[in-house]
């Protein structure tokens, strides 16, 4: 007689794991519940069950949610309009969009665009402490192209290895712009790289640790006012920890890049927007949109 397998809580939790990365940055791709289930190795029905027990989501409410997430993200940053957005993130009909973004942000795609960085919506939170003390797979999107509007910022100069930067800063920004009134809870981190490490002598690489800010305003100390020029860029969602190393991610988005026709890489600064509200470069499950200028050749 077959004995029955012993269902190891433990086990079929961090099975989810390489799921979640593997969701977050292939938002554009078809996450059917078979689809998912499939890659985790598990039944439709168990898996759905375990899904939802430890995200408190069912898949479907999940990945509809950073769906959404995704195209107000796209909002702040991109140079589209809201069809093109929707369309991105897999909504057919702009109604559609608007009353799914209305009905989680509160506001309208076009009133959350007019209104950003005044905090109009509310934060919501999902169960991610369990699931990042077992992870430890990451995921990279494919390579598309953008166009950006240009984000005002306050940054912080760092001179010097790329991985020796003090994240720290990024609270040292926060606390800041918070306390000149430049703080609204919804400004975007980002991290600017202006010289490759293999030209430029290490103490000589610059570095920027930024935080886009509403307004411009005068240089205090040593926080300074740029703006990170808009532009057509090749872009890569990574999920992973921060302090695993960029090498191979840099490595897979160039290899791709280098396969798409029409699309001339014209060099830097690379830049890098981490989609959270504080810098953990431990957190398994960050997301960071890597951002490389390009030209974009007519046919």
């Amino acid at each position: 007689m077959t004995r029955p397998a012993t269902f190891d809580p433990n086990n079929q939790t961090a099975a989810l794991l390489p799921i979640l990365a593997h969701i977050q940055s292939h938002l554009d791709d078809d996450l059917s519940l078979a689809q998912m289930a499939e890659k985790a190795a598990l039944s439709p029905y168990h898996f759905h069950r375990l899904f939802r027990s430890t995200i408190g989501e069912t898949p479907k409410q999940y990945t509809q949610r950073l769906r959404l997430e995704r195209a107000a993200f796209d909002l702040k940053i991109r140079d589209a309009t809201i069809l093109e957005i929707a369309l991105n993130w897999g909504f057919q009909a702009p109604e559609t969009f608007t009353r799914a973004f209305k009905g989680w942000f509160g506001v309208t795609p076009k009133q959350y665009r007019v209104s950003y960085g005044r905090a109009l919506h509310q934060q919501r939170t999902t169960n991610t402490t369990l699931l990042n003390s077992l992870a430890t797979e990451t995921s990279c999107s494919r390579v598309t192209i953008q166009k950006l509007k240009p984000i005002p910022v306050a940054f912080i100069r760092h001179f010097g290895a790329y991985e020796n930067v003090d994240t720290g800063q990024y609270d040292r920004l926060i606390d800041w712009a918070d306390a000149h009134g430049l703080y609204t809870g919804d400004n975007l981190l980002l991290g600017v790289g202006h010289d490759d490490p293999n030209i430029t002598p290490v103490e000589k690489v610059r570095f920027d640790v930024c935080l886009s800010v509403p307004e411009p305003f005068q240089a205090e100390g040593n926080i300074g006012f740029q703006t990170v020029s808009g532009s057509h860029f090749a872009t890569m969602t990574y999920v992973g920890p921060l302090d695993a190393g960029f090498d191979q991610v840099y490595h897979t988005f160039f290899q791709q890049l280098g396969q798409i026709k029409n699309v001339e890489l014209i060099g830097l600064p690379v830049i890098e927007i981490y989609r959270t509200t504080r810098i953990n470069p431990a957190y398994a499950l960050n997301e960071t949109d890597i951002f490389v200028p390009v030209r974009v050749n007519n046919q």
